[in-house]
């Protein structure tokens, strides 16, 4: 969705040929974001800091122009390297920013520029925490704040500028990166959000926090680790806002303004931001306040729709807030995007596996838009050639088992040989299920070539959204088969592995395929006829489902915790999977989407969402008592069926990259694992 990037240098530092090639690659990659989109446009920010020595070629904006943003704005200050001007060098700050318009009712141009010199480049969304009417621009909102403590004391703790700044910052719900030039204090701030839900990347060679030697390097995207004639990138820390002062002719250090626990207590002297959400409930729930389990004669190894856990009091409340304050971010994040210029054009997007946690947005979603307006459900399958080949092996042993065995003797009904055979008809049968499904679905367009892209999230998708049809019948949902085929896939491997980077695993790039396709948004929509079309998305905002899984108990981690110690250690796990969400891999998720110029949003990770679920009890949310299907993120499930879902309630956790099939699509990579680093054999 933008770029940030910024750069630092002083007239010690030699500008050399490494970094000078660093800064024209990271110019024009954050230049290009967004340039795949069709009619929609990207948005690209830049900041950065460079010595005036090094300005003689003056930076062109002419070639970002036919990018398309809604509007581009460029912004210049000098400051000296030196407060006791004996040294005649400057810095020269130089903003550019450049606005696709998705707030507010005009197009409201960046920077922002204070009367006092205050400079700000904002890229985020304040869904709430601070008003924003739904006819402002966010960033406007924010600056008239920023500029109202402006001249606070600089000096201190209570009452200085700087704890003003956090105060402000600390009240935001919503996702951002950011720079902010304090001219007074002449102070640079800049940071992410508490959960890392937008990209920041930075080149620090002194591998301390807290030190820094130049040149400094800020930017929202970056390239290979493998590119060693550039300098090297890493993700910024989600854990607080930083900032330097230009004061004096060298920068010692960044000082960090760190996110501590709502209940937690600033250290003396120290500033520091507190969360808006406290820690997971650690309460161990008593015996009278479970549910009453399933009696232990009821065996099966998959959930049904008619096996429901009884609901205590305690849970029909539970449902009822969790309810109330996720439709309340759905809302929040789909109310004021701007309407496209057809009509029928989606303005929402959901990345849509079928899963518990994409049809219940899906549902809510279709309570905030008006009635009529579409909804893409962006449904993604991959051709895998490995898969495809091992499922055609089972097929052909199946069809040779069966021959034989009905060439043996004593076939006769009711004989073990009969059974046999029957069975491995079934096997067989179901072998093929999947494929008849989706093709079923898919109409007489679907065809022996559509098959190949019935992965299993493209037959739980079209399942999801029969449900979605019949308890929504005005909506009209785009579901839109998102086909990539083997050659493609490939094609494109080198260009997303740029776009994760620094992130250079098996998984990162298993998942980011996944997504960089999907979020593209070309494929094919089932006419009513049952035809397929050609269509291709223009939704700007997409929904996703991340943050439910770690909050309610998803992963089969939280199943073996709760198996070696029960609730204690079900907590423990739960509060791990919280604090490590910043740290996962959301900035990732953010280069690869807003690569199409489309903007990611995640109702589950509002922080009042995330709060919510912090102070429910354990039993609550996760009740791994029951079997798989039913006990896991079981406040869910009862949300589900509350919206009037029964199948899609039992629907189990599939990672991306499997229900995708993106996961080991070449023999070569049998043997891979998630964490291994990718192999650039393709590449060479």
């Amino acid at each position: 969705m933008c770029g940030i990037l910024f750069a630092i240098q002083n007239q010690h530092t030699t500008a050399h040929a490494q970094y000078q090639k660093t800064w024209a690659i990271l110019e024009e990659l954050n230049s290009r974001r967004g340039k795949l989109s069709n009619p929609m446009k990207n948005l690209i920010r830049s900041f950065y800091i460079y010595p005036s020595r090094f300005l003689s070629d003056p930076i062109d904006p002419l070639p970002l122009l036919s990018l398309g943003p809604s509007a581009q704005e460029t912004h210049h200050i000098s400051i000296p390297a030196s407060s006791n001007g004996s040294d005649n060098s400057t810095f020269d700050l130089t903003f550019y920013g450049a606005v696709l318009h998705l707030r507010g009712d005009t197009v409201t141009r960046q920077p922002h520029i204070g009367p006092s010199g205050n400079v700000l480049i904002w890229n985020g969304e304040i869904f709430d925490g601070i008003f924003v009417d739904h006819h402002q621009n966010d960033g406007q909102v924010l600056m008239a704040l920023l500029e109202s403590i402006a001249d606070y004391p600089q000096q201190g703790v209570e009452g200085s500028h700087a704890q003003q700044f956090l105060k402000i910052m600390s009240k935001i719900e919503g996702p951002y990166a950011f720079v902010y030039y304090h001219a007074s204090s002449q102070k640079v701030y800049f940071g992410r959000d508490c959960l890392g839900r937008r990209s920041l990347l930075w080149h620090k060679p002194s591998a301390d926090n807290q030190d820094v030697t130049l040149p400094f390097v800020l930017t929202s995207v970056g390239y290979s680790v493998y590119q060693t004639d550039l300098l090297p990138l890493d993700e910024v820390p989600a854990d607080g806002i930083y900032a330097f002062s230009l004061k004096e002719s060298t920068i010692n250090s960044i000082m960090r303004y760190p996110w501590i626990p709502s209940e937690a207590t600033p250290l003396e002297g120290s500033l520091a931001m507190k969360l808006s959400f406290g820690r997971v409930n650690d309460k161990i729930p008593e015996e009278d306040q479970l549910s009453v389990p399933f009696d232990e004669t009821l065996k099966f190894d998959k959930a049904h729709p008619e096996v429901v856990p009884p609901m205590t009091l305690d849970m029909e409340a539970a449902v009822k807030g969790m309810i109330a304050v996720l439709g309340d971010s759905v809302r929040r994040r789909v109310q004021d995007i701007p309407m496209t210029r057809l009509r029928h054009d989606a303005r929402v997007g959901i990345l849509f596996s079928g899963g518990l946690d994409c049809l219940t947005l899906a549902a809510l979603a279709d309570r905030f838009l008006p009635e009529g307006e579409a909804i893409d459900l962006l449904n993604v399958g991959f051709e895998n050639p490995r898969v495809a080949k091992a499922r055609a092996a089972e097929v052909a042993s199946a069809k040779k088992q069966s021959k034989k065995q009905a060439k043996k003797p004593n076939n006769a009904p009711g004989s073990e040989a009969t059974a046999a055979t029957d069975q491995e008809t079934e096997q067989q049968s179901t072998l093929q299920s999947s494929s008849s499904i989706a093709a079923d679905a898919g109409g007489s367009g679907a065809g022996a070539s559509a098959t190949k892209y019935n992965v299993p999230d493209r037959v739980t998708g079209y399942e999801s959204l029969q449900e979605l049809k019949r308890i929504a019948p005005q909506r009209h949902w785009n579901f839109v088969e998102v086909n990539v085929p083997f050659e493609e896939a490939m094609a494109k491997r080198q260009e997303i592995l740029e776009r994760i980077a620094p992130l250079e695993t098996v998984m990162d790039l298993s998942i980011a395929m996944a997504f960089w396709f999907a979020s593209r948004g070309i494929g094919y929509l089932q006419t009513d006829q049952g035809d397929r079309i050609p269509y291709t998305s223009q939704a700007k905002v997409l929904l996703s489902g991340l943050g439910a899984d770690e909050q309610l108990g998803g992963y089969s981690r939280h199943k073996d915790q709760f198996a070696l110690t029960q609730w204690e250690g079900l907590i423990k796990e739960l509060q791990l999977d919280l604090d490590r969400i910043s740290t996962r891999n959301l900035g990732r998720d953010d280069r690869i989407i807003s690569d199409h110029g489309k903007e990611a949003r995640y109702p589950f990770l509002c922080t009042n969402v995330v709060q919510y679920l912090c102070q429910l009890r354990v039993d609550l949310k996760v009740d791994l008592r029951y079997p798989r299907g039913v006990g896991e993120k079981i406040l869910l499930r009862h949300v589900a069926r509350a919206l009037g879902f029964q199948r899609a309630s039992t629907h189990w956790k599939r990672a991306v990259q499997f229900g995708a099939k993106t996961a080991k699509m070449t023999e070569s990579g049998r043997s891979e694992i998630g964490q291994q680093v990718v192999s650039r054999a393709q590449e060479s």
